[in-house]
């Protein structure tokens, strides 16, 4: 591994993230501005067995610590159940910033909005870090946690084995943000579609989508997260959001075969 190539790489998460922060807070004064959504396609076949949404907070809220300073909130992430048991968290690339030795990053935690205390914290990752997106392909954006911990199981999806949603289907986003007094925020779409690389949700309404990269989103036929949100796009009154495919990230996952400290990768 080119510990100086990844490090590169990474610092350029923070300026992105700055620059889609931006674009996420005039997304609401540009809606007009987006050409009209494709037609929606039709409701699929959907041979997987059916399950019931998750009823606790899987959407949640991730927290960066950098060395000397407070807890910060970033991007969301969220926690699976691999098929040995074993749990990782997951998140975005583009919300942290790492290898910085002047801005040392040594902890990543995840929480419920509106809570005090933390459902996880990490200090190391489960295999190298992916990069900020800066094309249309969604699984190079990509931060899987090692938990080294007991994980109350009301927090932690299973991923859907399919790999991906289907074209047509209706999905949830478990948002890390929340609703103002701290409890879920949950919000409804429709897959647009779906290649290897990224899945596109047409949302049943229009909302202010900032901070929200990182949060699951769930099929509500199986019950399963079949992604993560990656990145949005106005269509008129309405917005389609993108995601890493769930079955991209369940396979960086098991093939993982390093386990960096958060910390080393900020050392000189």
């Amino acid at each position: 591994m080119n510990i100086k190539f990844v490090v590169r790489g990474l610092l350029l998460a923070l300026p992105v993230a700055a620059i889609i922060s931006v674009a996420f807070t005039l997304v609401t004064f540009r809606a007009q501005l987006g050409r009209p959504p494709d037609p929606t396609p039709p409701s699929p076949t959907i041979l997987a067995p059916r399950g019931e949404l998750p009823t606790g907070p899987v959407g949640l809220q991730g927290w960066a610590r950098h060395r000397g300073q407070a807890d910060s909130p970033t991007v969301h992430g969220f926690l699976i159940r691999l098929s040995d048991g074993e749990i990782v968290g997951v998140t975005t690339a583009h919300g942290f910033l790492l290898g910085d030795p002047d801005h040392p990053l040594e902890r990543i935690a995840l929480g419920v909005a509106g809570q005090t205390h933390f459902v996880i914290e990490f200090d190391t990752l489960r295999g190298w870090p992916g990069q900020p997106r800066t094309g249309a392909d969604m699984t190079v954006d990509y931060m899987l946690l090692q938990a080294n911990q007991p994980i109350d199981s009301r927090f932690v999806l299973t991923p859907d084995p399919r790999g991906a949603p289907q074209p047509g289907e209706r999905v949830s986003l478990f948002s890390g943000s929340g609703d103002r007094p701290g409890g879920q925020r949950i919000l409804e779409g429709t897959v647009q579609s779906v290649s290897g690389t990224t899945v596109w949700v047409l949302m049943d309404k229009f909302f202010n989508p900032g901070g929200m990269s990182g949060s699951p989103f769930v099929s509500q036929h199986t019950g399963q997260v079949v992604g993560m949100a990656i990145a949005v796009s106005p269509r008129r009154n309405r917005l389609l959001l993108g995601m890493h495919p769930i079955g991209s990230i369940v396979q960086l996952a098991e093939s993982a075969t390093e386990f960096p400290k958060i910390s080393a990768l900020s050392q000189n």
